[in-house]
């Protein structure tokens, strides 16, 4: 019994030991961030694989987004109170994914107003977003348990201007991509652009949202093209440039045109997912998890668009 025991610690010290650091960085002026790991939410990365954004205002503190649970928005708090002990005003929620959302109550327990998308509060009053926390809770044993989901105080329908300290944050609402509720986040002072999951650069990105829409993700990128921004901020990159977009468009284009010409030919899903194997995105991280569900995805998207 006790050197079970002692195989327990030693597991879960190694477990804590090669949990991924949060380091705060600087990203331009008054903006930091901090970095997730490349991967799937699990116990060992403590679902701690997005990224999550902070500027500094005269006022305080204005976050974009919240890591997955409420320990890790903690320990981002922490890490923004070493560059100044200033409240946290707002917290902006790009979309309503767990990485992005979940996290949300350690902001409002410290006063901030929370901001969104209109749709992600239709989401929370339905009582869907809450079968989405529960299904998360049964497939991530242990991971979300602390999580409350936290509704939008302020919601945004088509976009609105957010003043705070001397920096203006535009916010404007998309119609559906990578969800029903991706909201952009321009600053025009320091030309920076804070895109949620709609932008990536050597990676995979996600179709398989329920609400998604490539239809409407392609539409969006032409938007995010308007914006004169010198540094695109996304949930799973280092800080990007202009030039990501159109590596997002490639890839999202690639499996609509592809998808579409053999669907029209009858050709079934498993060999349009064969034949889709070989491509010129098989070595960008996240492939191997989304490519094959990006495929499924946007087979049945097509439907709906017709």
């Amino acid at each position: 019994m006790f050197r079970m025991f002692k195989l327990l610690v030693l597991f879960f010290a190694l477990a804590f030991a090669f949990s991924p650091e949060m380091k705060l960085k600087r990203v331009k002026e008054n903006i930091y961030m901090v970095r997730g790991v490349d991967g799937l939410p699990s116990l060992e990365n403590r679902g701690f694989m997005s990224n999550a954004f902070a500027v500094l205002t005269k006022e305080g503190w204005v976050v974009i987004d919240a890591p997955s649970t409420p320990s890790l928005s903690k320990e981002f708090v922490d890490n923004l109170w070493r560059v100044k002990k200033a409240p946290i005003k707002y917290a902006i929620i790009t979309h309503y994914h767990p990485d992005h959302w979940y996290g949300a109550k350690t902001y409002k327990q410290l006063g901030a107003k929370i901001i969104a998308h209109y749709k992600l509060l239709e989401e929370y009053n339905s009582g869907e977003a809450v079968i989405s926390l529960e299904g998360a809770k049964q497939r991530f044993k242990g991971l979300f348990d602390d999580v409350e989901l936290i509704p939008p105080d302020i919601v945004v329908k088509d976009s609105m201007e957010l003043k705070v300290g001397s920096e203006v944050f535009k916010l404007v609402a998309l119609e559906p991509a990578h969800t029903n509720n991706d909201l952009l986040v321009y600053l025009p002072k320091s030309k920076v652009l804070f895109v949620g999951d709609l932008v990536s650069k050597n990676r995979i990105v996600f179709v398989g949202d329920r609400n998604a829409s490539i239809g409407g993700w392609l539409r969006a990128l032409e938007v995010i093209k308007g914006f004169d921004a010198e540094v695109i901020l996304a949930g799973h990159n280092e800080p990007l440039k202009k030039d990501s977009i159109e590596d997002t468009y490639r890839y999202l284009s690639y499996l609509r045109e592809n998808i579409k010409r053999m669907k029209e030919e009858g050709k079934p899903l498993d060999d349009i997912k064969q034949a889709l194997q070989n491509n010129p995105f098989s070595n960008y991280v996240m492939y191997r998890e989304f490519h094959n569900a990006n495929i499924f995805a946007v087979y049945n998207q097509l439907d709906l668009e017709e």
